[in-house]
């Protein structure tokens, strides 16, 4: 076993903390706030932290599991998140109870604090534990290879899933200590007792002992069988996107859900667009620090990086409202009730909260250049603004939307964005057109090709069809919530 010290300031850290896995022997123990405020305390006073230790597992990019070190890096991550306040004491001290309300020099000394880490390699599973063991004073089994041990029909039917060719040819992570059978084991929990079952070692044991008589042709068990087949043809090789044990164990669960509706077929190659566009989308996120726009990948970094109680049911809400977003085509996959709930509903709060952020972020940018607003800074846009959060749910609602969103980034920006116009503003326009009565006046030709247009532009946020004219009322919210998804996105990366 070869250890190579290093050191890294802690705002590279945070930026990066996508690629520190926490290992399942590492998320029992949960400091207090006092142990987490004294912790940010030492590193404001420039005090020297006990030195970290991190496990490569892979390279470009580099990617660790953390062998010592899981609180103190969970800690700072909240105190840079600003879930985490300073003792009064401290926050007299230095000026703010948060990170963000820290004068500059302060955040500037906290960002530029390093701590001092070695990274582990050429090590063996066994040499890993063992260093962790004495580095913990001795402590023995990790709870899968506890419950591995279980005489129970549950844990039986686990181990097979641990067996399958998704597991053992498609993850991107090495089955250290039973790891495939602790992702398998806690799926299984999750689809027998339901999102608010907590995945402690001694609720799952408790779970291994009441299901002893499980049975491996029970629905269940038979939903879990076809969720990583149809897996198994979505990645059709080891993919990086399978690499932290809790994001495994939130796809698979994710995709019971949309495996259950029976209507999967010819949907692979969309499914695995979608985790790798979300995890391409969180990774930059997480680059961003605090500059991150996008809460609800933040949230679900945080249930990654902590030990918090309802990690996978937040995951999955926000999966589930991220794939309702992506693409339309899941509405039809997934069942009614599905689409319908308040998932679809939460994601158009969010999209439109963040909308309006970048819009006054991105007058900022433009009015520091040119002497103006970028968009129209009006009462009646903000009005827009607020309306656009409304769920659609009809076609008089849809009218107005549209009306709204043309009103914001087409008439907003007149022609300061000649030449820069993204491709949702554009659509904006054309959808507008359709829903005025003079489409059809003029030639023939000319008539077809502007249908045409606009039904294209209708498709890409569509859920079903080519027209709003046809679309059934419960769709309405789909296509609002694509269309924000890309009007976010686009007006993210414009260069104001």
């Amino acid at each position: 076993m070869k250890m190579d010290p290093c050191s890294m300031a802690l705002d590279k850290v945070y930026k990066r903390r996508g690629r520190y896995d926490i290992p399942d022997w590492q998320r029992d123990e949960v400091w207090s706030p006092e142990q987490k405020q004294l912790l940010i305390d030492s590193i404001l006073n420039d005090w020297k932290l006990p030195k970290f230790y991190f496990a490569k597992t892979s390279s470009k990019p580099d990617e660790f599991d953390v062998v010592d070190g899981q609180q103190r890096l969970s800690t700072i991550w909240e105190f840079f998140d600003g879930t985490l306040h300073l003792s009064g004491e401290s926050a007299k001290k230095f000026g703010g109870e948060t990170y963000s309300d820290l004068p500059d020099n302060v955040t500037d000394a906290f960002d530029d604090f390093e701590i001092q880490y070695d990274v582990i390699t050429d090590a063996t599973d066994d040499d890993i534990q063992d260093f962790f063991q004495r580095l913990q004073a001795g402590k023995t089994l990790t709870s899968a290879e506890k419950l591995n041990s279980v005489n129970s029909n549950l844990t039986r039917f686990a181990r097979k899933l641990s067996d399958h060719n998704f597991f053992t040819k498609k993850v991107a992570i090495k089955n250290t200590r039973k790891a495939y059978f602790d992702i398998a084991f806690k799926v299984a929990a999750l689809e027998i007792e339901g999102f608010d079952f907590r995945l402690r070692y001694e609720d799952l044991k408790d779970l291994a002992d009441s299901q002893a008589g499980f049975s491996e042709k029970s629905q269940a068990a038979q939903r879990l069988i076809n969720t990583l087949d149809y897996l198994d043809r979505v990645f059709p090789d080891r993919n990086p996107v399978l690499r932290n044990r809790s994001t495994i164990q939130s796809f698979i669960t994710l995709t019971a859900s949309v495996v259950a509706g029976n209507r999967t077929d010819g949907t692979e190659s969309q499914m695995r667009e979608f985790f790798e566009s979300f995890s391409s989308q969180l990774a930059r996120q997480n680059e961003l620090g605090t500059h991150a726009t996008d809460a609800p990948y933040l949230e679900y970094q945080r249930t990654l990086s902590a030990n918090v109680k309802t990690g996978p049911k937040d995951r999955h809400a926000i999966l589930l409202r991220k794939l309702l977003t992506y693409d339309p085509v899941w509405a039809e996959v997934l069942s009614l009730r599905d689409v319908t709930s308040t998932a679809i509903h939460e994601e158009i709060d969010h999209l439109g909260r963040r909308i309006a952020s970048l819009v006054f972020a991105k007058n900022e940018q433009y009015s520091a250049k040119n002497g103006s607003d970028l968009f129209k800074a009006t009462n009646r846009t903000l009005e827009a603004l607020t309306s656009i959060r409304e769920p659609v749910a009809d076609f008089e609602a849809y009218s107005k939307f549209i009306g709204d969103l043309y009103f914001i980034f087409r008439e907003g920006p007149g022609q300061r964005l000649s030449g820069n116009v993204p491709q949702s503003f554009e659509d904006l326009n054309l959808l507008r057109t359709g829903l005025q009565h003079d489409v059809d006046h003029g030639k023939s030709g000319t008539v077809a090709k502007k249908r045409k247009r606009i039904g294209e532009a209708f498709a890409r946020y569509g859920s079903e069809g080519t027209s709003p004219f046809t679309l059934a009322p419960e769709r309405f919210a789909l296509v609002q919530a694509a269309l924000l998804r890309a009007i976010s996105e686009d007006l993210d990366s414009l260069t104001a």
